[in-house]
C-alpha cells in the first residue's frame, strides 16, 4: 500500500510539472522568485530543502526526483542538502547561476560539472562541506566556488564500490575557487576504472589549459600514481600539502596531456608543466616509503611568464628522491623551510 502511494505521488508530480507556472523576477530586490508548488511532495520541509521534493538523506534515492531538485536549481533556487548520504552521482551540464548548500553531505558518486556541447556550466556556488566518494570533473566551465571538498576513498559506500578517482580539472576551465581541497586514498590500480587517473589532483588540458585557479589549502594524501600534475595560468595556491604518493601501479593507465607518452609512468609528489604566472605560496611534499620517481618534477614553461614556488620544504624519504629539472622550465623555487 505505501508502495502505491509513493507511485501515485511521483505520478502527480511528473504530470502536474508540465504545466508549471512561469517563475518572476522582483525587479526591486533583483531576485529572482522560484515557484516550486508543482514540485512538492513534503511540505514540513522549507523552499530549498530537497527533502521537500523527496530527496532524504541516508534513504534511497529516487533519480526523477533528484533531476527535479536540479531542475529547480537550474531555474534559481538555492537548495539545501542536510546532513547525511546521498546515494547518486551529482552531474550538472551546460547549466548557469546553481547555488547548493551542503551541511556535511557525502555524495557516493561522482561530481560532474561539464559544458554540454558548446555552452560552458557558470556561475556555480557549492557551500559548505562536501564529501565525494568517487571523483571531481569539471570541463568546459567556468566561476565555480567551493568552500570545503572533501574527495576520500571508501569502499563499501562507495556507488562503484571503489577508490576514489580523485579531482581533474580539464580543457577549458577557468576561475575555480576552493578554501579548502583534501584528496586521500586515491586508487591506481590496473583496472579500467583508474585508465584516466594519472594523478590524484590533475589540472590540465592540451591547447586550451585551465586558468585562474584559486586554492587556499589542499592536501593530497596517499596517492597511488602522482599527487599533483598542474598545468595552466594564473592559478594562486596558497598551501599545498603532500604526504605519500607512488605506490600505484601505470598499467592500463592513459598519459598525461603536456607530456610525452610513457613519462607520466615517473610518479611524482609535485609536477608543474607548462603552467605559466603561477604562485604557489607554501609546498610541503613528503613520502614514507620509496615510492615513486621524482618528489617534484619542474616542467617547461614560458620565460617570460614564470611561476614561483615561495617556499618548499621535503620530509621523510621525500628528501632522498630525485628532482627533475627541465632545462626549459620557467620555475623559480624562492626558499625552503
Amino acid at each position: 500500500m505505501k508502495n502505491f502511494l509513493w507511485l501515485l505521488m511521483l505520478i502527480n508530480v511528473v504530470f502536474s510539472c508540465k504545466e508549471k507556472p512561469r517563475n518572476t523576477l522582483d525587479i526591486e530586490q533583483g531576485k529572482k522568485f522560484v515557484t516550486d508548488s508543482c514540485y512538492v511532495i513534503n511540505d514540513a520541509y522549507k523552499k530549498g530543502d530537497v527533502r521537500r521534493y523527496g530527496v532524504m538523506p541516508n534513504k534511497r534515492i529516487d533519480s526523477n526526483l533528484f533531476q527535479q531538485c536540479l531542475s529547480l536549481a537550474e531555474e534559481g533556487l538555492p537548495l539545501y542538502f542536510p546532513k547525511g548520504t546521498y546515494n547518486t552521482s551529482l552531474v550538472l551540464k551546460g547549466v548557469s547561476g546553481i547555488e547548493m548548500n551542503f551541511e556535511d553531505v557525502i555524495i557516493t558518486g561522482a561530481v560532474e560539472i561539464i559544458n554540454r556541447d558548446a555552452i560552458p556550466s557558470q556561475n556555480i556556488i557549492f557551500n559548505g562541506k562536501l564529501t565525494i566518494l568517487d571523483k571531481l570533473f569539471i570541463r568546459e566551465s567556468n566561476t565555480i566556488s567551493f568552500n570545503e571538498v572533501r574527495v576520500i576513498s571508501d569502499t563499501v559506500a562507495n556507488l562503484y564500490h571503489k577508490k576514489n578517482r580523485g579531482v581533474s580539472i580539464y580543457v577549458g576551465s577557468k576561475i575555480i575557487n576552493f578554501d579548502t581541497l583534501i584528496i586521500q586514498d586515491t586508487g591506481g590500480s590496473d583496472a579500467d576504472f583508474y585508465t584516466h587517473v594519472a594523478a590524484a589532483f590533475q589540472v590540465h588540458g592540451w591547447n586550451n589549459n585551465p586558468s585562474n585557479i584559486t586554492i587556499k589549502e589542499i592536501q593530497i594524501k596517499n596517492a597511488a600514481r602522482t599527487a599533483m600534475y598542474l598545468t595552466g595560468k594564473n592559478h594562486r595556491i596558497s598551501k599545498t600539502t603532500i604526504i605519500n604518493f607512488g605506490a600505484g601501479q601505470f598499467e592500463n593507465m592513459f598519459g598525461l596531456e603536456d607530456v610525452d607518452l610513457g613519462l607520466e609512468k615517473g610518479f611524482s609528489g609535485a609536477w608543474i608543466n607548462k603552467c605559466n604566472d603561477c604562485v604557489l605560496d607554501s609546498l610541503s611534499i613528503s613520502n614514507s616509503r620509496n615510492l615513486g620517481r621524482y618528489s617534484l618534477n619542474l616542467g617547461i614553461g614560458s620565460y617570460s611568464n614564470p611561476t614561483f614556488i615561495n617556499n618548499i620544504n621535503f620530509n621523510k624519504k621525500a628528501k632522498e628522491m630525485p628532482i627533475k629539472d627541465s632545462p626549459l622550465t620557467n620555475i623559480l623555487v624562492k626558499n625552503t623551510y
